[in-house]
């Protein structure tokens, strides 16, 4: 069994009153056998030291992301730092983070980082609690599929690191010695632990009734729709993208056919030739519907994600990662999601949240085993 303590601060600019406030609302001298913590923090706090002080006061290993936005205990905002400590007398806990990831080393850097945490836990992890890089050169689905066969379908959870503006300048992994750009940190969890996993997107008034064919694909990028190029594809059903920010509204919902339900994959941009670069893998052959995200679908997705986690019942600690595109198409009311979190969990069970670049996230395929993917769009949460 695990237990999980949260705290947060928004003492940006003092270290030590930073400290002081999470430190006093920690119960450090009740850790049990093996803790780990989990923080989300904006990253003004790792300009002014606050970030580095903390892992560095903690007795154990801390892996993380900055965000747009946090919450925990009741509270939530933008300019705040969200510590989850997990704790356990039978459950063990491992980090590991790889080197600065690039296309050429990324996959045997994955696999090199997992096996150092692996060899010191006594068996197979349960699962994986992990933070990717937000990179350029490399997908987050590209990421997720080398550290799935990396981890053998061991459950991974976690997200990409956010920021707080859409240019991602500011985005950063997190762990006990540091803070880059390019790295990703991993928790392997081991032990009698069985997390139940969350994850809507598109409410479905908001997809199409009609369904399309990827006929022509490369990894993330769809070149050719029912035997149309992607951009004419996209005209055909009337929908003409005019500028990026067109294109970052319109959810696709995948069909990967492992029984799952339908995956919702973002449009990072149109290509010259017509293609798009995608947020997720876009497998030839697999079915492809149109979606919309507006300020209902957020929030309709999120109470229904909120009543699925807390009625499995679970006591021990509850974590969230919503889109970070969730919290921007609410504008102005950013914090209307955050809120109904609050509201929902009413003190009945630890929990912790913050924004997400993109979603890592198991789905239950037709075989009953959760089967990991890559997720944009949607409102992920991991309860225990």
């Amino acid at each position: 069994m695990i237990k999980m303590q949260t705290a947060s601060t928004t003492e940006i600019d003092d270290i030590d009153d930073a400290l002081g406030e999470i430190l006093g609302q920690l119960d450090l001298d009740g850790l049990g056998r093996s803790s780990a913590g989990i923080l989300f923090s904006c990253y003004e706090f790792i300009e002014t030291g606050v970030v580095g002080a903390l892992c560095e006061r903690l007795p154990f290993d801390v892996i993380g992301m900055t965000t747009i936005a946090s919450a925990s205990g009741g509270d939530s905002g933008m300019y705040r730092l969200c510590l989850a400590v997990l704790t356990s007398d039978v459950v063990s806990f491992e980090a590991s983070v790889t080197p600065p990831l690039s296309v050429d080393n990324y996959d045997g850097e994955i696999r090199a980082a997992y096996r150092r945490a692996r060899e010191k836990l006594p068996g197979t992890p349960s699962f994986i609690i992990s933070f990717f890089p937000f990179s350029e050169e490399i997908s987050g689905a590209d990421i997720m599929k080398s550290f799935n066969g990396t981890c053998g379908d061991v459950p991974i959870w976690g997200s990409v690191a956010s920021g707080m503006d859409m240019t991602y300048e500011h985005c950063r992994t997190l762990w006990s010695a540091g803070v880059d750009r390019t790295v990703l940190a991993m928790l392997l969890i081991h032990g009698p632990i069985e997390p139940e996993f969350i994850v809507t997107s598109i409410p479905g008034r908001n997809i199409r009734d009609s369904s399309a064919i990827i006929t022509e694909s490369e990894g993330c990028v769809i070149k050719k729709v029912n035997g149309m190029r992607f951009d004419k594809y996209l005209e055909s059903v009337g929908f003409v993208v005019r500028n990026i920010r067109d294109s970052t509204t319109v959810p696709l919902m995948i069909s990967y056919g492992d029984g799952a339900k339908p995956v919702a994959v973002g449009i990072y941009y149109i290509r010259d030739d017509g293609s798009a670069l995608c947020g997720g893998e876009t497998p030839q052959d697999s079915v492809l519907v149109l979606g919309r995200i507006d300020r209902d679908g957020v929030i309709e997705t999120a109470r229904e994600s909120m009543e699925l986690a807390m009625a499995y019942g679970k006591k021990n600690g509850m974590l969230l990662l919503p889109c970070v595109t969730r919290y921007i198409m609410l504008a102005p009311r950013h914090e209307e999601e955050m809120q109904l979190i609050l509201e929902a969990v009413a003190g009945k069970i630890p929990y912790m949240m913050g924004y997400s670049g993109g979603e890592v996230c198991p789905m239950r395929g037709a075989d009953g085993k959760y089967h990991n993917h890559y997720h944009n769009y949607t409102f992920s949460a991991c309860v225990f």
